[in-house]
């Protein structure tokens, strides 16, 4: 199973946010996936295939995993998680 991984610093409200959009999106692409969401700390307990979260988070990654990481600018717009979502070598890979 296909899985995406959702990181903010507490794995409270910001990456719960960005999961119910990537959720929706991923309903609305046809794609199934398992989703969860997480604090950056417990990141090594999930096998990701794609881990997204606020660019500044991701950028402090420090993760020896293959998950593809996608960072955002802007954590409310469900436009730019989707574009960013499209542009993903690893979503592309799942429609195949």
């Amino acid at each position: 199973m296909k899985k995406i991984v959702i990181a903010c610093n507490s794995g409270l409200g910001t990456s719960l946010m960005i999961r119910l959009n990537v959720e929706a999106l991923m309903k609305e692409l046809s794609v199934q996936a398992q989703i969860e969401h997480t604090d950056i700390t417990s990141l090594d307990a999930y096998d990701a295939d794609l881990i997204i979260g606020s660019s500044y988070v991701i950028e402090s990654l420090h993760l020896a995993g293959t998950a593809e990481l996608i960072g955002l600018e802007d954590i409310t717009d469900r436009q730019h998680l989707k574009v960013r979502l499209m542009e993903s070598g690893t979503l592309r890979d799942w429609f195949a």
